[in-house]
């Protein structure tokens, strides 16, 4: 019978879209992947666990797990429930991300800075053949843009986001004019990788003024259209900024306060319900 029926499982706050309770969820579960608490080979706890924990729910826990898996970060196992993945062997670059937010964030991620000096060091050698093809094929229009830009950044030096989005600008400029399709495209993926990333401004502004300085002299070699010596000036100097940088967001983070002890996030509290005022019946007179 339909009113005998039990609600078995919790249910997300009608205050919540399904999306945000799905991306709360995956948030979550990739937090304590990525921070160790679910070591790689192990099994997720069992859905009705867990959804109760996370407080949602069967229906979002199984469309965030759907998320993660294609982040490779899980993958259901038919009869042993959810594994987790080694991240190094199915994830993606869109995982620094995550792990630049919650190092940021005072987290403990496992090989701290090493996280970042990893991201630094792909960066830069991208970069270093991305300025030798730019200053063989980049028109002179694009390089006094860039030389302008550069400009415009030492403005930007009092607000970290606004420095972060025009840092990316530059290097975009620069990856444009490169005419290369495949370089623009592993930089859409870098984007993605740093964008919507709490907190990792900060990697970018850590040591902003000595970018703006090495972004100066790498459009003198590139405005002189010496490809080689541009490639040498680029790997040299990027190579110190990333140290001087590197050096910077340790003395940061080791300022910061140790991170409380986390809860999984909750989701938003229920608006209470208005009470009806039972009406009373009049019995109708026969």
């Amino acid at each position: 019978m339909l009113h005998d029926q039990a609600v078995s499982e919790p249910a997300s706050a009608p205050s919540e879209s399904p999306a945000n309770a799905v991306g709360r969820t995956a948030g979550e579960l990739r937090r304590r992947i990525l921070l160790g608490r679910y070591p790689v080979g192990s099994s997720l706890p069992g859905e009705r666990d867990l959804s109760a924990e996370l407080s949602v729910s069967r229906l979002t826990l199984r469309a965030a797990l759907r998320h993660l898996e294609s982040e490779g970060l899980v993958r259901p196992v038919h009869g042993s429930g959810t594994r987790v993945l080694d991240a190094r062997e199915t994830g993606g670059l869109d995982l620094f991300g995550h792990l630049a937010s919650l190092l940021l964030s005072g987290q403990p991620v496992p090989g701290g800075l090493s996280v970042f000096a990893g991201l630094m060091e792909l960066r830069r050698a991208v970069a270093v053949e991305a300025v030798g093809l730019a200053t063989e094929r980049a028109s002179a229009t694009e390089l006094a843009e860039m030389r302008a830009h550069v400009a415009g950044l030492a403005q930007k030096s009092s607000d970290a986001h606004a420095f972060m989005v025009h840092d990316l600008h530059f290097a975009r400029m620069i990856v444009r004019a490169t005419k290369n399709l495949a370089f623009e495209l592993l930089f859409n993926s870098v984007v993605r990788t740093v964008e919507g990333q709490a907190g990792i401004e900060l990697a970018f502004f850590a040591n902003a003024t000595a970018t703006i300085a090495v972004y100066g002299r790498l459009l003198d070699r590139m405005e002189a259209r010496d490809a080689e010596r541009a490639r040498q000036t680029a790997a040299r100097l990027l190579y110190r900024l990333d140290r001087t940088t590197t050096d910077a967001l340790e003395q940061v983070l080791s300022a910061m306060p140790p991170p409380p002890a986390s809860e999984p996030p909750k989701a938003p509290a229920r608006k209470p319900s208005a009470k009806k005022t039972p009406t009373k019946k009049t019995k109708r007179s026969r």
